[in-house]
């Protein structure tokens, strides 16, 4: 029994030394083979260590596929370029528009004064009332003009002894500012219907309102879109040499103030005549030679010709346009005339860019509620016509 114990033992001490000389062995052999410096103490910890478990697969896991092509990131496209029109800096454009007779109020001893002031009355007070119709046209000119053939003043007397003297009161002038209009002309024959008074209140009346002024002796300087405008004009009712003589002195007038652009406003001609005399002719063309560019007519209450005379116009009538004075008028056709002028370095280029807006004087056809109006579809065409027919003679 003892023998077979000792035997046994022997055993195991010969199979663990033999264990131990082949892990020396391993260690060994594969030290040489690793280039590394010290690095058999870790592979034997690589050897010896229990290997790390492995990650479990996914339930219905499927054979990889192959490595997917990474899509290129787009270049953002160049923005597209914005279109500007271009402008020539040095060019300027002045838009002007003008028309006829307008008398705000009338004659307390006729119709066309209540009538006026019944539309004002029921409107509240409104003041835009009057022209809301055309006002968008003004508001898009650079410069709007009207005749304005009254005053505005609150006396009623003294006037002068005449069939007809048109008044309406100083806060009229509102009418004129909620519309936009710029400028009016005083040179009429009712300038003075309520004496230097009346006058002296209108010019008072339009300048608290920001409307500017001109006529007989006004002549006025005003800037457009830094351009220097000149305005004038007269009372004239004949040919000759002292109202020749006035026109020629007040175009250099403002010439010499720098004034780019002259238009002149006159009030002349024979009333509800379509033709004009031939002394208006005279001294429309007198007004061009010199040196106006625009000539506008007023005072027939009715459409008269266009006539192009050296490259510029005039225009013999604009007719009534948001006129008191009558309640009841036959003639209800008006228009807005329009002219765009060029300026290049601050010097006029010619051209004859004009455009004629037919209108009515009135709203509604039986009676006159003073609210001019555009026209359209055959009542434009048939108000062309008729100034194309009186223009026709002055070709």
């Amino acid at each position: 029994m003892k023998t077979t114990f000792i035997t046994a033992l022997i055993v195991v001490l010969i199979l663990g030394a033999v264990g131990t000389i082949a892990a020396a062995v391993i260690i060994f052999l594969n030290g040489r083979e690793n280039t590394g410096g010290d690095t058999g103490e870790a592979y034997a910890l690589a050897v010896f260590a229990p290997e790390d478990p492995l990650p479990a697969e996914p339930e219905h896991a499927s054979a990889p596929g192959p490595t997917p092509t990474p899509t290129p990131t787009p270049e953002p496209e160049p923005e597209a370029e914005e279109y500007i029109e271009w402008v020539c800096p040095n060019t300027v454009t002045i838009l002007v528009s003008a028309a006829g007779d307008t008398t705000l109020g009338g004659d307390r001893r006729w119709a066309g004064y209540h009538a006026f002031m019944r539309e004002f009355d029921e409107s509240g007070g409104d003041h835009s009332i009057f022209l809301a119709n055309v006002a968008h046209i003004f508001y898009e000119s650079d410069i709007s003009i009207l005749n304005l053939e009254g005053v505005l003043t609150d006396i009623l007397y003294p006037h002068m002894d005449k069939e007809f003297v048109f008044r309406g009161p100083k806060h009229f002038a509102q009418i004129l500012s909620s519309s936009h209009i710029d400028v009016v002309s005083i040179a009429n024959n009712h300038t003075i219907d309520f004496f230097e008074r009346g006058m002296r209140d209108t010019r008072a009346a339009l300048t608290y309102e920001g409307i500017l002024y001109f006529g007989n002796e006004f002549n006025l300087i005003t800037e457009v879109n830094g351009i220097k405008v000149g305005l004038f004009g007269f009372r004239i009712w004949w040919d000759g040499a002292d109202n020749r003589n006035r026109i020629t002195a007040a175009i250099e007038d403002l010439r010499s103030r720098g004034a780019q652009l002259i238009i002149a406003y006159h009030h002349w001609g024979v009333e509800r005549e379509n033709f004009p005399q031939p002394y208006q002719i005279a001294i429309g063309r007198h007004t061009i030679r010199a040196g106006a560019d625009l000539v506008l007519g007023a005072h027939p209450h009715v459409l008269q010709g266009i006539e192009e005379y050296q490259g510029r116009f005039i225009v013999y009538s604009l007719a009534d346009f948001s006129f008191g004075g009558n309640a009841f008028p036959h003639d209800h056709d008006t228009m807005i005339f329009q002219q765009t002028f060029t300026f290049y370095n601050g010097v006029l280029l010619p051209d004859n860019d004009i455009n004629i807006i037919p209108a009515f004087m009135s709203s509604v056809r039986y009676r006159n509620d003073f609210r001019p109006t555009v026209a359209e579809g055959e009542q434009a065409q048939r108000i062309m016509a008729r100034i194309e027919r009186y223009s026709e003679v002055l070709r």
